[in-house]
């Protein structure tokens, strides 16, 4: 039967059970010099006997459980859910109490935070279940802080030597309804569709009607809007979209650049200027727009090519499991290669060394970083891009001004 108690709960019975130990050992004393000694004897020799060999079993059994841990692979924020752990057990005895207590990161929640206790009856397994709810987005360990065997008098603890491994789940983040985004999403496509006119007249061979060499159609909504040829849509009064050209390689880039997260606000920060890039996202590919996510996850590198709202929702589980605990999750320039006509860095932490990065990526397109805060010794980043952004809570994005 499953019982939870406070540690403070768990020490008081302890003292209880030395109380009552002291007080028959009292006793064992005054029947061996005052009343029978041949039951004193008795008594005494239980006294010493059965705190040694409840020990002995404990310990014993300790050796004899092992543990399974399960939980969800994926789930959204806010939800609830149970943290399965189901003990088995090789001893032949009873096992008075099996003592659990998990450690959540700061993604989670629990539910009751006191420690849990079962008691097991020979080898038949114990199933516990404890509650959590999913706080924060992303990456989340659920992890064994303490499981012990007490025994049968409760004076001695033994800790299981088969601990489960931590769990992994990914809470994927939500994909918001940004306000305030009109002006970047405008100058970000002006920016790309200029590089592409820039690419296109280098390198597109043209007809005898002057018009690049592609088979073209009249317009229908729904087409991709890189596909437009706005010149020749000039000349000829109506939209006229290319055929046989795949959409251009020049894509806006989101890049994150988080630094290792060790406290709750830094965890906010980072979930909300994940979302907050989802949102975006998700309005450049709505206009037609493609574009590439970029995120260091583990210190290693990885880039997803957005092409629709489905690709949005499924970077978006991408970033559930993906892990910026540890360094190497800044910035990279070796891994920005590609002309993409604009950067959104998306920064935890907007300090002298993003602005150095920054600067070097001016020659290469239009450059704007958003933040959560920027405090006032970090205001030079200013400098070094063509525009700061501020993401509230609530999804609203604010120019800093210069």
């Amino acid at each position: 039967m499953m019982k939870r108690q406070s540690k403070t709960a768990v020490f008081v019975e302890r003292l209880k059970t030395i109380f009552g130990l002291l007080m028959m050992a009292g006793m064992a004393y005054v029947f061996t010099h005052y009343l029978d000694a041949d039951i004193g004897v008795v008594v005494c020799a239980f006294l010493i006997l059965a705190p040694l060999i409840s020990a002995v079993l404990a310990k014993l059994a300790s050796n004899q459980i092992h543990a399974e841990f399960k939980t969800p692979d994926y789930l959204t924020k806010g939800r609830h859910f149970q943290a399965d752990v189901t003990f088995y057990s090789k001893s032949k005895l009873p096992i008075p109490f099996v003592r659990l207590e998990l450690k959540p990161d700061l993604n989670f929640v629990q539910d009751d935070s006191r420690t849990v206790q079962s008691a097991m009856i020979f080898d038949e397994p114990v199933h516990l279940e404890i509650g959590m709810t999913a706080k924060y987005a992303g990456c989340g360990y659920i992890s064994v802080d303490t499981l012990t065997v007490s025994d049968y008098l409760g004076l001695f603890t033994f800790p299981v030597r088969n601990i489960p491994d931590s769990m992994k789940i990914g809470v994927i983040p939500a994909i918001p309804s940004l306000t305030g985004a009109g002006v970047m999403l405008h100058t970000v496509s002006d920016a790309v569709l200029t590089m592409d006119e820039e690419e296109e007249e280098t390198s597109a061979s043209f007809t005898s009607q002057t018009t690049p060499g592609y088979v073209h159609r009249d317009y229908i909504p729904g087409d991709n809007l890189k596909r437009i040829n706005w010149k020749l849509s000039a000349k000829r009064n109506r939209l006229m979209v290319r055929m046989d050209e795949s959409a251009s390689a020049v894509r806006p880039a989101l890049v994150f650049d988080f630094h290792t997260e060790g406290d709750e606000d830094t965890l906010k920060r980072r979930e909300t200027l994940i979302e907050g890039a989802l949102g975006f996202l998700s309005l450049l590919v709505k206009q037609g727009v493609p574009c590439s996510l970029r995120y260091a996850s583990e210190g290693t590198w990885k880039c997803l090519i957005l092409e629709n709202e489905d690709a949005v929702e499924s970077a978006a589980v991408e970033l559930a499991t993906a892990d910026f605990r540890n360094d190497g999750n800044r910035i990279d320039l070796s891994v920005m290669s590609e002309r993409a006509g604009a950067y959104l860095v998306y920064s935890t932490q907007p300090d002298a060394v993003l602005s150095e990065q920054l600067k070097q990526l001016h020659d290469k397109g239009y450059v704007a970083c958003v933040v959560t805060e920027l405090p006032e010794e970090q205001m030079a980043i200013l400098s070094t891009t063509d525009a700061v952004w501020r993401l509230d809570e609530d999804f609203a994005m604010n120019a800093v001004q210069k």
